[in-house]
C-alpha cells in the first residue's frame, strides 16, 4: 500500500516538473523554422529534394525544372555562396498573429563567394496548408542596389 501511495505521489510531482515537447508540438514548426530549412536545403546542403518539401507545389515544380539546388538558387534566387550562414532578422518583428495562415519572414544571409564577404536579404511569404507552414513566394533583396 505504501509503495502504490509513494508511486502516485512520485508520479504527481513528476508531472508539476518541466513538461517536455510532445510529438504533435514537435511536428508544428514555426514559419521562420522552415525558411531556415529551405534555404539552408538549397545552399547549404545542396538537397533541391528536401527545399522542395517545404514549398507550395507550384514552388514546388519550378525547383524540380532545376538540375541540382546551386543552380536554383543562381538562376531562380540570384544568390551564390561558398559559405552562408542564414538568421532570422527580428529587430522590427511585429507580433505575428498565431492563428492565422500567411506569414512573411525576412532572412539575412551573410557568407562568401570567391573570397568576398555578401551579406544578402529575403522576405519569405509563407502559407500554412493543411497544418504545415510552406513557403509560397520569396522577394528580392529590398536594399540590393543595381551596379551601374
Amino acid at each position: 500500500m505504501r509503495a502504490l501511495i509513494l508511486f502516485v505521489c512520485l508520479t504527481m510531482l513528476s508531472a508539476c516538473g518541466e513538461s517536455t515537447p510532445s510529438s504533435t508540438t514537435d511536428n508544428a514548426e514555426v514559419p521562420e523554422q522552415i525558411a531556415v530549412k529551405f534555404f539552408e536545403a538549397l545552399l547549404v546542403d545542396n538537397d533541391l529534394k528536401t527545399a522542395q518539401t517545404y514549398a507550395v507545389p507550384t514552388l514546388g515544380r519550378v525547383l524540380q525544372s532545376f538540375s541540382s539546388a546551386k543552380a536554383a538558387s543562381r538562376t531562380l534566387l540570384n544568390m551564390r555562396f561558398d559559405e552562408v550562414t542564414i538568421t532570422i532578422e527580428d529587430t522590427n518583428k511585429s507580433v505575428r498573429e498565431f492563428y492565422t495562415d500567411k506569414a512573411d519572414v525576412m532572412l539575412i544571409f551573410t557568407g562568401t563567394y570567391d573570397g568576398g564577404k555578401r551579406v544578402d536579404m529575403r522576405m519569405v511569404k509563407m502559407v500554412a496548408e493543411k497544418g504545415k507552414w510552406l513557403i509560397s513566394e520569396i522577394k528580392p533583396d529590398p536594399f540590393a542596389r543595381a551596379g551601374t
